[in-house]
């Protein structure tokens, strides 16, 4: 089978010209032998078997019907030449060798054009998979190599969003102990921790004063950032809504966008309050990363950092954030929750066992994580409740937290106990899409009877 594909796939790559040459030398060959070897019949046409049908056999099998066909045809003129030339053998024309003759070479050479046809097709299906194939491997290889630098890259920066924060928010622990400006001292880190989750190429960050005007004199700056222009267009329209603002995609692919701005984005810091304290300034990013996603993390980023350095320096120092802090952060959970898709999860940790309420409280102050901020508060049936924010965390994080405090409720107890048995009881919120700003108000101003002062949403 494998032999056979091989001569069908040789056999077309044959000239025209040469296989008529050889149809013609291979019907005069065998008639020449059959000449050679019986002279007074040399069709063999008498013989126990006609040998000379295998001539257009093997060209109907080689070539197909049309040359099949000829040296049969050729076979016939001969039969009759010789019965011309008054070979006694060919003075009754042998009817069953010519029907014979014709009808297995017909047979042969239009089941050899049918596999011929047939063997086409599948080649060129072939073909078109392997071209598919080529096609594959060359875009997994790209794939592979660009996932190789994309290890590469997070093996070399193991800063995660919350990571990134903790570690702006120790800085400025630091600072408050050195009693500095925080813009300015970490203007460099802030700008780093930015352009690292965006590629950026040339940047730089720039105070706003009095939330009105830029001061063009630059924080920091990444590669050769020329002079900020405070009447460019990005620059006002930033200023004016508060908000990020770039040229349009597709006036960048265009090059137009130097028409309209010499930036190609511009990012506020902005906190809950509503207060600018800088922008920074992006004149050149990698055109792949000029895209929705990139910019809703450059402004949940920018109005994080505007939150840390807006909070008060003390905040910063006390193991559990005060009523403010915590306020803050819920309002800005609340922001990544609606603008950014970005989930949190709240949980309201009642304590009504006198009996365990003192254990348990310390017990779940001990179990804080970094971003995690804690509110102790009494509610309005006199028990303890601790208010838990989970800053970035997802409806599954928040299971994973609640596992860890069994566990830890194991390990404290000795037993496995759920946590009503030890008089808590666990009120549930999960931040997403900004929808539960209400349901929480009433949690937090009814249950808990908070009021506007202590935590304002």
């Amino acid at each position: 089978m494998q032999f056979a594909q091989k001569d069908y796939i040789l056999a077309p790559q044959a000239s025209t010209r040469v296989s008529w040459l050889e149809t013609l030398l291979l019907t005069l060959l065998a008639l020449g032998l059959g000449w050679w070897f019986v002279p007074q019949d040399p069709l063999l046409a008498a013989a126990e078997f006609p040998w000379m049908i295998l001539a257009p056999l093997l060209l109907g099998v080689r070539y197909g019907f049309l040359q099949g066909l000829c040296s049969a045809v050729l076979l016939i003129a001969a039969l009759f030449a010789f019965r011309f030339a008054g070979l006694p053998a060919y003075q009754v024309v042998p009817a069953a060798f010519l029907v014979g003759l014709l009808l297995c070479t017909l047979l042969v050479g239009e089941f050899r054009d049918i596999w011929g046809r047939r063997l086409e097709r599948l080649s060129l299906a072939n073909d078109y998979r392997q071209l598919r194939l080529d096609e594959f491997t060359r875009a997994h290889h790209l794939l592979r190599i660009s996932h190789d630098r994309l290890e590469q890259r997070v093996a070399g920066s193991d800063q995660s969003l919350r990571s990134s924060l903790l570690d702006l928010r120790e800085r400025l622990r630091g600072l408050a102990r050195e009693e500095g400006d925080a813009l300015v001292c970490l203007a460099d880190t802030i700008l780093t921790l930015l352009a690292s989750h965006a590629s950026l190429r040339i940047a730089g960050l720039y105070r706003v004063i009095d939330g009105q005007r830029v001061d063009t004199r630059p924080l920091a700056v990444l590669g050769e950032m020329p002079e900020l222009d405070d009447d460019d267009l990005l620059v006002r329209l930033c200023l004016e809504r508060g908000e990020l603002v770039s040229v349009r995609a597709e006036l960048l692919d265009r090059g137009d966008g130097a028409q309209h701005s010499s930036l190609q984005a511009c990012v506020p810091l902005v906190d809950t309050e509503g207060r600018i304290l800088a922008i920074l300034a992006i004149q050149q990013m990698p055109f792949f990363m000029f895209h929705e996603r990139t910019f809703s993390l450059l402004a949940l980023l920018a109005g994080h950092v505007a939150d840390l350095l807006m909070s008060d320096p003390r905040a910063l120092q006390l193991a559990d954030a005060d009523a403010q802090r915590y306020s803050q952060l819920l309002r800005r959970s609340l922001l990544d929750a609606r603008d950014h898709d970005l989930p949190a999860s709240l949980f309201g940790l009642e304590l009504s066992d006198p009996q365990h309420a003192e254990e348990l409280q310390r017990l779940l102050e001990d179990s804080q994580r970094g971003l995690d901020v804690q509110l102790k508060v009494r509610n309005g049936r006199g028990n303890r409740l601790l208010l838990v924010l989970l800053p970035l965390t997802s409806a599954d994080g928040a299971q994973g937290y609640l596992r860890r405090l069994r566990e830890l409720f194991t390990e404290r107890f000795g037993q496995d106990l759920a946590p009503e048995m030890l008089g808590m009881r666990i009120h549930r919120f999960h931040l997403e899409g900004g929808d539960e700003r209400e349901a929480l108000r009433h949690f937090l101003f009814n249950e808990c009877a908070l009021n506007d002062q202590q935590v304002a949403i």
